[in-house]
């Protein structure tokens, strides 16, 4: 984890546990981007986004306002990528890895409000 702490909108590698029994839940290491910081939390947790390689997938184009693409570079990504906004969930923050960066401030308020979104 970043000695700075974690912050809206920084994209981590972080590890997400296997689930037994399997479903369609995202697992093993891969890039998440931050939504919240929770600070009265009993322990300490992030609401994350699980990231996803960007390869064209239908899905995305049916559903463009749960899958915002990332291109390569954004927030320190090494490849284009997908926010997977039905994926997000608490980790704990033990299971953040290293920083990848951080994404502008426009592109942020974008994943935050269609996250937000969903409960409306």
């Amino acid at each position: 984890m970043s000695p700075r702490g974690p912050r809206l909108g920084d994209i981590y590698i972080a590890t997400f546990p296997e689930h037994d029994p399997r479903g369609h839940e995202q697992e093993g290491l891969r890039p998440a981007v931050v939504l919240a910081v929770p600070a009265k939390a009993r322990f300490p947790v992030l609401l994350v986004a699980p990231l996803t390689t960007d390869r064209g997938q239908p899905w995305v184009l049916a559903a463009p306002e749960l899958y915002l693409r990332l291109p390569q570079g954004s927030g320190g990504l090494p490849v284009d990528s997908i926010v997977l906004l039905d994926q997000a969930r608490s980790i704990d923050a033990a299971r953040v890895r290293w920083l990848l960066g951080t994404l502008e401030k426009k592109t942020f308020a974008t994943i935050l409000s269609r996250w937000l979104a969903m409960f409306a």
